[in-house]
């Protein structure tokens, strides 16, 4: 996707996270997890690298758009501590196959469908920018109220 259609600012980053898919009706998870990593990322969505685009037999981009009920689920572990985890809802919007890398693997577009405003989104924006002031300029185009201050928790 062109940056000129993206709806917000992407920021570099380099997150390791684990995907699944996810039944979101029978609440649980289909199948086993598979490492991928985040190249880029914005409130409302990311760029995954994965090894594969096929999980449990099922592929993950076609699954998911087929059938609503499934989504992704990425996990984001912080800091290296397992007990620190980020649980963000995804569905794909585009993927690809990495024609740059040596290895095989692709990039899959993600939207997330957690909201902005929840705590998750916020928690991966405060890591993603480095510096306050990327992540106020980072936040300005969604809430022209959004104020950041050092000692705010999350």
């Amino acid at each position: 996707m062109t940056s000129k259609k993206r709806r917000a600012k992407r920021i570099s980053v380099e997150f390791p996270v684990t995907v699944c898919l996810f039944d979101n009706k029978g609440k649980t998870r289909i199948g086993d997890p598979v490492v991928g990593s985040v190249k880029n990322f914005s409130p409302l969505g990311a760029a995954l690298t994965i090894s594969t685009i096929m999980l449990n037999r099922k592929h993950l981009f076609y699954t998911c758009n087929d059938n609503p009920d499934i989504i992704l689920e990425l996990e984001f572990v912080l800091h290296g501590s397992p007990e620190k985890i980020i649980t963000v809802p995804a569905t794909p919007v585009w993927f690809d196959r990495d024609h740059e890398s040596d290895k095989k693997q692709f990039n899959v577009g993600l939207k997330f469908l957690a909201n902005t405003k929840s705590l998750e989104i916020i928690n991966l924006s405060k890591i993603a920018c480095k510096d306050e002031k990327t992540l106020v300029a980072l936040w300005k185009k969604f809430f022209s109220s959004f104020q950041f201050s050092a000692g705010t928790s999350g």
